[in-house]
């Protein structure tokens, strides 16, 4: 009977492979790496019933309800493995993953689990990276991915390469020659005749027929439509600018606008995004939530660690985790809720194996040396559930603790009357702030107004044109800048780098040195086996969590922290974010993460641009409901207005300045109430003074009276400010 049962699912599985490859041989291109063709199974947890999202099924295990595919899948990916280091660290481990057209798919998972990886097997899979000069190095991959001849790939690295010979124009719309002026045949794709149309227009003058060729072509191909989007979508995210220049020659943050531009532009069927908010400001992630929301037909599978971006935009969750693939349908919330389930489930089936393990570990010291056909298959099944009894590998916690943080004395940093500039461009314009122990304050802005300077300024790496900067002899600064670190050593290891963090830092002798590296690299989740490993070969997360390592390290009281979350997994993100919510020092962020900075912040200095910066009381997602609201007045000047289309305008200008109210009078409030204290305290020892000098002659209790009356009437007059201030204070909140 067990006989026949396995037979039974053997061929069923086998059948199920058949139909599969029946349904799509026609449409598919299925790509094999290292001749190994692995028949397509759903992959499973060696504990658990969870069985991952696919359109085919092992018939003896349960489906979850929302494991249903509708239609043909987008990409297909069957059996996946990979390990960078021999099978010791496994990013994929028989993995397997059906990408549902038309779905909305957010990839998490800790850093160096894999991510990247998988998005850039499936990319290359498809035919992304093989043409257009865009090739890159293969990653090496055992299984099978399949994609249909009808479907377009479009994919987003999270740090794009820059070929040499490309300006930003040719990147944008795919061509990869753009030299010739001339005007081919109709073979040439709507891209490259919006190119040649392009460098046509730009030598008009000196050749007019080149000119009305392009054009005319340009109306045979519709090159309109694409020229449009093209600039439309190039200015919304400030790539416009650098057409003309080489993508050699840009920045890592430029090149992936650049390169997330040329996507959209392409409208492709399936668009690969890894991390794409980064370098992106705040109007511009709001532009690309808006559109890919709009796209309701592309299929989106993306990484990022923006969690107002994934709730935005996608609408189930695909964890990695351990190599292998969980699903949930949802957003991030449903995510957490199914993650806790399963992990309870497993622990559960855990349990219960380990139960059965004691009870048959007990029947097999029992039983003779001489073995019977019953006793084989019992004791067969005893070595099964003997592998089953492992223990789930805990995922190790980032805790990080502000034990051993240096004391901040009451004189911190005064700014007073600050201006810069660069050239003609004004960053801070006569700006004066005192920060003060407990400020939270987020940084935002346009790209390019100014924020970064702002922040260099404040520990003194940009000098000022004029005013003053004074820091309190306490502060020790902690800087974390989106740039990373400059790895100078690639030899360098782990262990080795944040040894010489904690010496420099910290102030650890060289004896101690070694131990409080040791201890850090545990605290951020480095195990011990990756310590001898070279920093050089980490992934882009890990290389981040190094970074944050070796800032907290200096145990500074004044944080900086310049673009805090990219590229940071989410669950490392989340327990920074309970570390800085009980952080004792002054905190300072510069983030486009509304979710993050919405948490860590108590209000945020606004770049406006031309050196103006505003004080403003509110989260950063209210101050995008006031750039939605800034954006209609932007339209409704630009044509007639209605009295009722104004009417937001002014609701607009009138919270900013009732905000702005609030703020300066909760101040006062602070000013006031330790002020009657002390006036109360004065009072009552002027008292004490009267009642115990009654021998003391009347000269010296009629200055004692007097002082107490001056005293009791600015006590009247601070009281009655306090009354006024909470009445209008009531009235605008």
């Amino acid at each position: 009977a067990t006989m026949a049962s396995k037979t039974h699912v053997l061929l069923v599985k086998s059948l199920n492979s058949l139909l599969l490859s029946l349904l799509f041989s026609n449409a598919f291109v299925v790509v094999h790496c290292f001749q190994s063709i692995v028949p397509f199974a759903a992959h499973h947890h060696p504990l658990s019933k969870t069985l991952l999202h696919s359109s085919v099924a092992d018939t003896t295990d349960e489906q979850p309800s929302a494991a249903i595919v509708s239609g043909p899948p987008a990409i297909t990916a069957r059996e996946l493995t990979c390990s960078f280091d021999g099978g010791d660290t496994y990013q994929l481990q028989s993995a397997s993953y059906i990408l549902p057209r038309g779905g909305r798919v957010g990839l998490v998972g800790r850093n160096g689990c894999g991510k990247s990886t998988f998005l850039r097997i499936l990319a290359e899979a498809c035919g992304y990276g093989s043409d257009n000069g865009k090739a890159r190095d293969n990653v090496p991959f055992t299984g099978e991915v399949e994609c249909p001849r009808d479907v377009t790939v479009a994919f987003v690295e999270q740090e794009p390469p820059s070929p040499s010979g490309w300006s930003v124009a040719d990147a944008l719309l795919g061509v990869i020659d753009a030299s010739s002026n001339g005007v081919s045949s109709g073979k040439m794709s709507v891209y490259e005749v919006v190119q040649q149309y392009r460098i046509a227009s730009l030598n008009a003058a000196t050749d007019p027929d080149a000119f009305s060729a392009a054009s005319t072509l340009m109306d045979t191909k519709d090159g309109w439509s694409v020229l449009t989007k093209a600039d439309e979508v190039s200015t919304k995210l400030r790539v416009k600018q650098l057409e003309d220049q080489p993508l050699s020659s840009l920045s890592g943050g430029e090149r992936k606008r650049v390169a997330l531009a040329a996507a959209l532009v392409r409208e492709p069927d399936v668009l690969i995004l890894d991390e794409p908010t980064n370098h992106l400001d705040l109007a511009a992630i709001r532009w690309l939530s808006d559109l890919l929301r709009e796209k309701k037909k592309m299929t989106l599978l993306t990484v990022t660690h923006d969690r107002a971006f994934l709730g935005d935009v996608c609408s189930s969750i695909l964890e990695l985790d351990r190599g292998s693939f969980y699903s949930y349908e949802g957003d991030y919330a449903a995510y957490l809720q199914g993650k806790e389930e399963r992990l309870a489930n497993e622990d559960k089936a855990y349990s219960e194996a380990k139960a059965m393990y004691k009870k048959e570990l007990s029947w097999m010291r029992r039983q003779p040396q001489g073995r019977q056909t019953k006793q084989k298959a019992r004791q067969q099944s005893f070595y099964q559930l003997e592998k089953s009894t492992k223990p789930r590998v805990k995922d190790p916690a980032l805790e990080l603790s502000d034990e051993g943080q240096r004391r901040l004395g009451g004189n911190i940093l005064k700014m007073r009357n600050v201006s810069l500039s660069f050239g003609d461009k004004k960053m801070l314009d006569d700006f004066s702030y005192d920060f003060n122990k407990g400020d939270r304050i987020g940084i935002v802005g346009r790209n390019g107004v100014g924020k970064s300077t702002f922040i260099r300024s404040l520990y003194g790496d940009q000098s000022i044109d004029s005013g003053t900067i004074e820091s309190g002899e306490t502060v020790v600064f902690g800087v974390y800048d989106q740039m990373g670190i400059p790895f100078l050593d690639e030899e360098q290891t782990c262990l080795e780098f944040v040894k010489e963090r904690v010496e420099a830092g910290a102030g650890k002798v060289m004896g101690e040195a070694p131990q409080e590296a040791m201890k850090m690299l545990k605290q951020f989740q480095f195990p011990r086996n990756r310590w001898p490993e070279r920093v050089s070969m980490l992934s882009g997360g890990e290389r981040r969590r190094l970074q944050l390592l070796s800032v907290l390290a200096k145990r500074p009281n004044f944080l900086i922290l310049d673009e805090p979350t990219n590229d940071v997994d989410l669950d490392s993100l989340r327990a920074l974010e309970t570390y800085l919510e009980d952080y004792k020092g002054v905190l300072v962020i510069v983030s486009h993460d509304r979710s993050f900075t919405d948490t860590v912040t108590n209000h945020l200095f606004v770049f406006e641009g031309n050196g103006i910066v505003k004080d403003y009381l509110g989260s950063l997602s209210d101050y995008a409901e006031c750039l939605i609201e800034q954006e209609n007045k932007d339209d409704a000047a630009a044509g007639p207005v209605s009295t009722e289309e104004k009417a937001p305008v002014e609701d607009k200008a009138t919270r900013v300045a009732r905000m702005n109210s609030i703020k300066k009078m909760k101040k006062d409030f602070a000013k006031i109430e330790p002020l009657i204290e002390k006036l109360k305290a004065k009072a009552a020892e002027l008292q004490s003074s009267i009642d115990s000098s009654s021998d003391e002659g009347w000269t010296v209790l009629a200055d004692l009276t007097d002082n107490l009356n001056k005293v009791e009437e600015e006590i009247e007059e601070k009281e009655l400010e306090w009354l006024e201030l909470a009445e209008q204070l009531e009235e605008l909140e």
